[in-house]
Order: C-alpha cells, then sequence, then structure tokens
C-alpha cells in the first residue's frame, strides 16, 4: 500500500510503477498493489464522517501525461483515503514522507492499533532506493505545486526505489 497526502500525485504513480514492475516479473497474481491518501489536507479523513479533499479524484493529469510517457496507466485509479482495515490487509504500508508516515500512526492510534503493529510494516519509500543518485533523497518531494521537472523527478525516484521495494519483498518471502 502506497500512500501520500491526497493520493493524486505520489502514491498512484507508485502504485503505477510498482505494478509494471510486478507485471514484467509475471508475478501480478501474488501482489494485491493499491495506493491511498491521508485526507488531502483534512485533518479528520480517518474519523467516522470525515473528509478526504480528493476521494473519488483521477490522479492529477499533469502526472498521468508524464507516467504515459512511461507506458505507466493510472488512468483507471481513483483517490481514496487509508481505511482502518487496510493496516491489517496490507503486509507492507510504503508512505511518502514522514507527514505521511506520523499521519498513518495518527489514524492508527484512533482506530485502536498499536504502534509497534503498524510501525513493523511502515516502510519509507526513499529506504528502497538503489541508485547513488538519490542518496541523498529522505522523502518523494510532492510534485504537486511545482512543474514538469518535478513530475518527471518522482517518477525517476518512483523507478529506482519500486524496482528496490520489489527486490526486498521477493528476497524476504517465505520460502515454503
Amino acid at each position: 500500500m502506497f500512500v501520500c497526502l491526497g493520493n493524486i500525485c505520489r502514491s498512484p504513480a507508485a502504485e503505477g510503477t510498482f505494478t509494471s514492475i510486478v507485471r514484467k516479473h509475471n508475478l501480478l497474481d501474488e501482489y494485491h498493489i493499491d495506493s491511498c491518501g491521508t485526507g488531502g489536507g483534512s485533518s479528520n479523513w480517518y474519523k467516522p464522517n470525515g473528509y478526504s479533499y480528493h476521494e473519488g479524484d483521477a490522479p492529477d493529469s499533469r502526472m498521468i501525461s508524464v507516467a504515459e510517457k512511461r507506458h505507466i496507466d493510472l488512468s483507471a485509479l481513483q483517490s481514496r483515503p487509508l481505511k482502518k482495515e487496510d493496516l491489517s490487509y496490507f503486509e507492507y504500508i510504503v508512505p511518502m514522507d514522514h507527514n505521511n508516515y506520523e499521519a498513518i500512526l495518527g489514524a492508527a492510534r484512533y482506530w485502536g492499533a498499536k504502534d509497534e503493529d503498524v510501525k513493523k510494516k511502515l516502510f519509507m519509500m526513499t529506504s528502497f532506493c538503489k541508485s547513488e543518485r538519490f542518496s541523498d533523497y529522505k522523502v518523494v518531494p510532492d510534485p504537486y505545486y511545482g512543474g514538469k521537472d518535478g513530475f518527471e523527478l518522482v517518477l525517476d525516484l518512483l523507478a529506482d526505489s519500486c524496482d528496490g521495494l520489489f527486490n526486498f519483498i521477493q528476497n524476504n518471502k517465505i520460502k515454503t
């Protein structure tokens, strides 16, 4: 589960990028890949009757355009907030930045989850970067308020880190 603020730029791009990698390895039937947001800036997104700013929206048109040039299709994706069920369903929850990380923990606490249980599943996206080019990146920057170059950078960073995440998951599968 990839997580960003509004689920319209970074996390859908990560979902699409990771799906592309898994598809190349013919392993789609072994993965459930999804993305979500932490309310898009709404403070009550995780509470009953809470509001998530971008819920139901398609990814940002600029991200769709840049991703299409890399043969990554985001057109069918729709924004949604993280749900309580996601905490138990997904083995890996991958926030794009520290605010996302803290928002996930805050929602999880509200829903009654223990920090230690949730933290076992949380992995910062940039922790899977392999390229020296991205060694200084501690977070995936939000391209929303910038230009095309920011979207290109995010997709470059996600291509590298999603490849690293795929290798990490494959290497850590329980052998039967």
